[in-house]
């Protein structure tokens, strides 16, 4: 008896799979004795196993190693997918079908808290009980890890199918052994998310589209450039004809450096503009660009996207004392920035404007080589860099 009506693969949101999944719940509290205690030790094992600290998370990401940004934005996701998870579990309804009496669990063995240890192993009549929660915590430890890549993971639809999401086991582990040993590569994510949502294998992409909607870092999205830029948000539009299409960076361009500050009257860097993402030619493996262009006045300048995203990841964050003034530095025009031809190199520093505007700051990024970019607002920064001045 199946514990689902995924069939052989149907996209589902985490409260339609956690409804689904009471059922094995019901199930094992049933097999064990029944009770409403039973319940609360089990769901207080699942609580144990999706934290991300301690002795019995199935996801340590309190080791490994230090002082990344990724890390820390991965790491703060997955305490939010957890806390969405566990309050699913606690206000599921009844999914309205009955359990089996039994299951072959894939389960691979994930640690029992003491209070499940008493329930489940006083006996051999219990093996069922065993087999019922131990299929349970896996569906919903795999559920948990799937939506670690997404910002907005209450409204991801993520495949399943007559295993639940057990098809996600060798994606799962190759993710896990990413977040918890090295640091963590953004094109790692990606390849993740698409596992998680079409059920494909990106290499090399920063985001895809499949079904009708797209997968972004969410500073691509309109989301605030100071927000993440590692995570993934989901999107119900559609940029390119295909079905499934993976972004991918274009090749890096020669370097220019900039030699004399722009004249104000050049600048565009306090006027709103207007941006939109162009696709590229269609490319081998299902691959294309993605450009961002930002106009204004008749006039548009463009940078790939993916050389945009990248230089967002590694540009520097606030983190300084806040100071009173701005530094004493060359003010450079964004436009002077933006309509060269390759990557630009600013000579010792100096101070971009952007006006708060994030498609223009991201367009600069895209441009700046990355190395001694910092999105300045008005911290105080130590040693020789271009501030990206994103203040409104």
């Amino acid at each position: 008896m199946s514990w689902h009506d995924f069939g052989d693969g149907r996209a589902v949101d985490a409260a339609t799979f956690v409804t689904a999944a009471r059922t094995l719940l019901d199930a094992a509290v049933a097999a064990a004795g029944g009770g409403t205690e039973t319940r609360t030790d089990f769901v207080s094992g699942l609580a144990a196993c999706l934290s991300t600290t301690g002795p019995y998370a199935t996801l340590r990401l309190d080791a490994g190693p230090a002082g990344q940004e990724v890390r820390a934005e991965v790491a703060a996701n997955a305490d939010a997918v957890s806390a969405l998870v566990l309050d699913l579990v606690r206000d599921a309804p009844p999914a309205g079908r009955p359990g089996p009496a039994d299951i072959h669990s894939s389960c691979v063995g994930y640690s029992w808290i003491p209070p499940v240890v008493r329930r489940l192993i006083a006996g051999p009549e219990l093996h069922p009980a065993r087999n019922l929660y131990n299929e349970w915590l896996w569906q919903l430890v795999l559920l948990r890890d799937a939506l670690i890549p997404f910002t907005n993971a209450a409204e991801i639809p993520v495949l399943a199918d007559a295993d639940g999401l057990t098809r996600l086991r060798e994606a799962r582990d190759w993710f896990a052994v990413q977040v918890m040993t090295r640091r963590i590569p953004h094109e790692a994510i990606v390849r993740f998310a698409a596992e998680v949502v079409a059920g494909e294998r990106a290499d090399g992409a920063y985001g895809f589209q499949h079904g009708g909607a797209v997968v972004l870092p969410p500073v691509a999205l309109d989301g605030p450039l100071l927000g993440p830029a590692y995570l993934l948000t989901r999107r119900e539009i559609t940029l390119v004809p295909e079905e499934v299409s993976f972004f991918v960076p274009g090749e890096d361009q020669r370097a220019t450096t900039l030699s004399t500050p722009a004249k104000a009257a050049e600048d565009i860097d306090v006027v709103a503009l207007s941006d939109r993402l162009v696709p590229g030619a269609p490319g081998p493996g299902r691959t294309r660009t993605l450009t961002l262009a930002v106009g204004f006045d008749g006039h548009e300048w463009t940078a790939d996207l993916g050389q945009a995203l990248r230089g967002h990841r590694y540009a520097a964050r606030p983190g300084g004392t806040p100071q009173e003034s701005t530094p004493d530095s060359a003010t450079w025009s964004g436009c002077a920035v933006l309509r060269e031809d390759g990557a630009v190199t600013v000579p010792d520093g100096g101070l971009i404007p952007t006006g708060g505007q994030r498609a223009l700051a991201l367009a600069l990024l895209g441009k700046l080589r990355p190395g001694n970019v910092v999105l300045y607002t008005g911290q105080e920064v130590g040693g020789p860099a271009v501030l990206l001045d994103v203040r409104g």
